[in-house]
């Protein structure tokens, strides 16, 4: 004989199976629904250490900037400083210059000679003067370029006038440092 089974036994198997299934399902979707929960979480937990230690940053560049400044500054004063004492120096080198210069020449005339004018223009100078004859002009000149104030001697003009002969030198002063 055939028996028949008329109790929903399989429908109600396939019943606990979609439940079944849609229990793990809803557990993995909690598993991932946490998860990236946890991960928004630790995201935005880094986003704002990055975003502090970019205001942290931004507050080290502006104070370094101010420094920046300062420090030029401090260069622009320094600069200027050491331009007042080049000036200084060269103006303490320029009084005591031409009183050493002419102190020099006072020293280099020979006894028969004699300076009309003394023209001193920057490092050139040009001395006119009169002498007793053409030995006397060429001893000075020798004075003149063995000297530690003068160099460059250059005779421009030598011309007879009467019993004396008229000169005109041409030399550069020496820059002595002290």
């Amino acid at each position: 004989m055939v028996t028949i089974n008329l109790l929903p036994v399989k429908d109600e198997l396939r019943l606990n199976a979609i439940i079944q299934h849609i229990v793990v399902f809803a557990v993995c979707i909690g598993i991932v629904v946490i998860g990236l929960g946890v991960l928004q979480g630790t995201m935005k937990k880094q986003k704002s250490m990055i975003e502090s230690d970019i205001q942290a940053t931004q507050i080290q560049i502006k104070e370094l900037k101010v420094k920046a400044e300062e420090i030029e500054k401090v260069k622009k004063r320094r600069m200027e400083l050491e331009k007042k004492l080049q000036v200084i120096n060269d103006l303490s080198t320029q009084k005591t210059g031409p009183v050493e210069d002419l102190d020099e020449l006072s020293m280099l005339i020979p006894e028969k000679a004699w300076i009309g004018s003394f023209t001193n223009t920057g490092d050139k100078v040009i001395i006119d003067g009169t002498a007793v004859d053409n030995t006397i002009i060429a001893e000075f000149m020798k004075r003149l370029q063995g000297s530690k104030h003068y160099t460059d001697v250059e005779l421009v003009f030598s011309q007879q006038e009467g019993l004396n002969h008229k000169f005109v030198i041409q030399c550069k002063i020496k820059k002595i440092q002290n």
